[in-house]
């Protein structure tokens, strides 16, 4: 269960040296697949300004003769490689992730621990170490901000982002991170983010959708099973007939939907299930698209949209190669939806569900 009690008020982002040395293909120190994060970065920052949320932008900044820096780059440095070096171009931010600005910050008030604003609500930060947290103010300066949660982003994640996490973590901070505003980002250490309560937004769009609205996307944990039988029970009575099928994928999800693979998605809202959605799977390459709905009270708010949204992107990172889905003619709302997202109806499968006379697939 990841930390999802996110506060829209008391976000702030902190974007991991992304600098031109580390995150230019021609800098000293280039990291690969820096540059290819670029893009959604920049689309998160300006996520956080529009909403009026402080960006931290923490860099390094290496001394000629190396002696502020890690034992493993040292000698590298003092032998002459100008990696980050203060007053250098490759030590600046990369100007992708800046807002626009009158003058330029000073590499020297940095070194001596002063914090320089830029924009309305932008802050550069030095640090000297892997951590953004190890000898610096940021803590005094969140705190001092009344921010309690974090996005981390930015170069490289196995150092820096990571060390960073961990720090926040040991602060009492709630995180989160979008794992393609992060370089060197791999599965096995996403699963251990997880475990330590970081919550993760597989797009920069479900970030804006949380800051809009306050809902965030999340995983299955037993806490919201009888959630699950709920939401479903309501719109089928709603809308249809509860069928044999339906009785028991409602009543066993972890049986009838995880034990196969299969994953269950839930919409929050102060901390309360109010949508969900399931990916049941069909055959080795098939999943279906199942069970999702969203409270009465929250329709109409593109919450369906979102779960859909985000219910492609699983399933795209499952590796399959069609997503399928049973609908009905009558919810001409969902259907609008899905046509625009992407899935195309096909011929019915008619064994399926009594009810459904749609049948859609989405390819990758």
């Amino acid at each position: 269960m990841t930390n999802i009690n996110l506060a829209q008020d008391k976000s702030a982002l902190l974007i991991i040296d992304m600098q031109y040395d580390f995150a230019n293909p021609k800098g000293q120190a280039y990291v690969d697949g820096t540059e290819e994060i670029i893009p959604d970065l920049a689309s998160l920052t300006k996520i956080f300004r529009k909403y009026g949320r402080p960006v931290f932008h923490i860099i390094r900044l290496y001394h000629p003769d190396g002696s502020n820096a890690e034992l493993r780059r040292r000698k590298l440095i003092s032998s002459g490689k100008p990696i980050v070096a203060p007053n250098s171009s490759g030590a600046e931010i990369i100007d992708e992730l800046l807002p626009k600005i009158d003058s330029l910050h000073s590499h020297d008030e940095l070194l001596n621990g002063k914090i320089a604003r830029c924009g309305d609500n932008d802050y550069i930060l030095y640090k000297p170490k892997w951590g953004a947290f190890y000898n610096t103010t940021l803590h005094d300066v969140l705190q001092s901000k009344e921010i309690n949660s974090l996005f981390v982003a930015g170069c490289n994640f196995p150092n820096c982002p990571r060390t960073t996490i961990y720090e926040a973590s040991e602060r009492n901070y709630r995180i989160a991170m979008i794992p393609s505003t992060i370089s060197g980002v791999y599965d096995r250490g996403l699963q251990e983010m997880q475990h330590i309560g970081v919550h993760i937004f597989d797009d920069p769009a479900l970030v804006d959708f949380f800051f809009k609205n306050g809902i965030i996307i999340t995983d299955y944990h037993p806490a919201y099973k009888d959630a699950f039988k709920a939401l479903n029970m309501a719109w089928l009575n709603q809308y249809f007939d509860i069928e044999p099928v339906d009785q028991y994928v409602l009543s066993n999800p972890e049986e009838a939907i995880l034990k196969s693979g299969g994953k269950i998605l839930f919409a929050l809202k102060d901390g309360q299930p109010i949508g969900t959605a399931a990916l049941k799977k069909m055959d080795g390459d098939r999943l279906e698209l199942t069970k999702m709905t969203v409270h009465e009270n929250y329709r109409g708010c593109g919450i369906g949209k979102m779960l859909c949204t985000q219910a492609i992107s699983v399933s795209k990172r499952l590796g399959v190669k069609e997503l399928v889905l049973f609908s009905h003619t009558r919810l001409t709302d969902a259907l609008n939806i899905y046509r625009k997202l992407g899935f195309n109806e096909t011929e019915i499968d008619k064994t399926k569900y009594k009810r459904a006379d749609v049948m859609m697939t989405f390819t990758f």
